[in-house]
């Protein structure tokens, strides 16, 4: 692999990265404390019968569940290993839209959000992480790593390290930062207006298609 490419699937990485920690920060700070790309995250949830607010997250713990993983499905189908880049570049700008739906259902009503429009912001937002994670996994034999949780990250991390492994340890440890980073800034801008914790995620969205049109443009100089 050259170094130009190296550089931009690890640059992607750490945008895409960036994107879900924002995005599972504004998921749970404003659509009933769950999340929307960490499914380990929501799982857990689920069986915390005794937390408060339980009864009410429950409905949209179950919608961001099925979302992400029926959008899954239907992502891996439309764009298949060995496909051309434009069917990943597609999967992706599909995830930016629904991103910036969420962002104008948040911008259109500024005071308290009915609970269908909660839910259609979970299913959204469950929809543009389970796009990314294809994105992502697709490119994985490339770039070996995840952009949506980091307890892969972590293990792999350890595990390559404790078999003397050689591993690409600054775009692994990269994507965590950016992970964290995206959470941070998320919550920083919520605090801020929730409407701008809606917004951040559409950018990184953005320059992830912006890299991965580019990356297609390298492969085929």
């Amino acid at each position: 692999m050259s170094a130009h490419r190296s550089v931009r699937l690890t640059t992607m990485a750490v945008v895409l990265a960036f994107a879900a920690g924002a995005t599972d920060a504004f998921a749970f700070l404003q659509l009933l404390g769950v999340f929307t790309a960490n499914m380990t995250g929501n799982l857990v949830l689920a069986g915390l019968t005794e937390r408060s607010g339980y009864s009410t997250s429950i409905g949209g713990i179950l919608v961001a569940l099925v979302v992400f993983v029926v959008v899954l499905y239907v992502a891996f189908r439309a764009a298949p290993n060995g496909e051309r880049r434009g069917a990943l570049i597609g999967v992706l700008a599909a995830a930016t839209l629904a991103q910036l739906v969420v962002l104008v259902i948040w911008a259109a009503s500024p005071g308290t959000k009915t609970m269908p429009l909660i839910m259609v912001s979970i299913g959204l937002s469950a929809s543009a992480m389970a796009c990314q994670t294809v994105v992502a996994k697709r490119l994985d034999g490339e770039s070996g790593v995840t952009t949506t949780y980091a307890t892969g990250t972590l293990t792999s991390i350890m595990a390559d390290a404790a078999d003397r492994r050689q591993q690409d340890l600054l775009t692994r440890v990269g994507v965590l930062v950016a992970l964290v980073l995206g959470a941070l800034s998320g919550s920083l801008l919520i605090g801020v207006s929730p409407t701008l914790g809606a917004a951040l995620p559409v950018v990184p969205a953005i320059a992830g298609v912006v890299l991965l049109a580019r990356l297609g443009i390298a492969s085929r100089t």
